[in-house]
């Protein structure tokens, strides 16, 4: 895919006593790199709206199991943009990376037909929310694209029954429509690089700090492109400076009861080491002056010719689950 295609994922259905799990009538749909897609949530699954927000710029729809703590976001790619060569074992490779598995047969993957296209599906032990949870990762290959399903779901005494509805609910995906790509809009990614790094921001999102005051979370994708050498993954930090009304902000912290993401370990993971070739997401918490307008400002020592970026804030604040 373009940039990363892992994400990150999400889930399905709890099963009541006596009652067995079934997909729902109704057909849902999303738009994603101009073709039309359908398919069906599990019947205790509703849409939500807060899918970009809460993961990435590059969700395309999102649902929340309301009978468990699980979770569904999809992302989707044009077909042409991806290299299929040995794509089951490539993501594979790269999940063992990305989650800290210490041998890819640790990773429960399996390919399979939906149709006359295939599909491949990863099972992961980590977190989301700050819960054990188990992450269904699915890749469903259509006439003219990649859609990725990433479940993430609850760790409970329901966990194998869902497991088999989320898998229904991932094959029934279908593609309706092919509009044709789409032409770079104000959603183009937003991305510094030089021979070296590539910092691309997937996600804006306010939040609310520890002492109720308004941040801004940004969240980016740190590429060490260098063949050679490793590199820290504090590069935002340390190569892009935020400004409101020409004044620097600072960083800021979030509340300690605010769940919607996984904000402490993505700022926690700015200080591993990335591999030569490697990738890393991360977030970066800024305490807002007021509602204006963001400007990134690139070192341009470091990004030859990069310009400053403005990013439009949000009104509002989002505090999570329980708020």
């Amino acid at each position: 895919m373009k940039k990363k295609i892992i994400g990150l994922g999400f889930i399905l259905l709890l099963v009541l006593s006596g009652c067995s799990a079934k997909l729902s009538e109704k057909k849902e749909s999303f738009d994603g790199k101009g073709i039309d897609y359908t398919f069906q949530l599990p019947s205790t699954w509703e849409k939500s709206l807060d899918y970009k927000v809460a993961y990435s710029n590059e969700a395309i729809f999102g649902a929340k199991d309301m009978k468990s703590n699980s979770t569904l976001v999809v992302m989707s790619e044009r077909k042409e943009s991806i290299d299929l060569t040995d794509f089951g074992k490539k993501i594979r490779k790269e999940l063992k990376k990305q989650y800290n598995y210490k041998n890819e047969s640790d990773i429960f993957m399996k390919e399979f037909k939906v149709g006359k296209y295939k599909g491949y599906k990863y099972t992961l032990d980590t977190l989301f929310d700050k819960r054990a949870t188990w992450l269904h990762l699915y890749y469903i290959e259509t006439a003219h694209g990649m859609v990725q399903l990433n479940y993430y779901s609850a760790k409970d005494g329901n966990y194998e029954k869902r497991a088999e509805i989320i898998d229904e609910s991932a094959r029934s995906v279908k593609e309706v429509k092919d509009n044709g790509p789409k032409a770079d809009t104000e959603d183009e990614e937003i991305v510094f690089e030089n021979d070296e790094l590539t910092l691309s921001l997937t996600g804006v999102m306010n939040v609310v700090g520890e002492a109720e005051q308004k941040l801004v979370a940004l969240r980016y994708t740190i590429t060490n492109k260098s063949k050679e050498q490793s590199i820290k993954a504090d590069k935002w930090d340390t190569t892009i400076k935020v400004t409101q009304n020409g004044k620097t902000l600072t960083q800021g912290k979030i509340a300690q009861d605010n769940t919607i993401l996984d904000i402490p370990k993505l700022i926690e993971q700015k200080n591993e080491i990335i591999p030569q070739e490697g990738s890393l997401e991360g977030v970066t918490l800024y305490e807002l002056k007021d509602d204006s307008d963001v400007l990134l400002i690139p070192e341009k020592t470091v990004f030859n010719n990069a310009k400053d970026i403005p990013i439009v804030v949000s009104n509002e604040a989002v505090q999570g689950e329980g708020k």
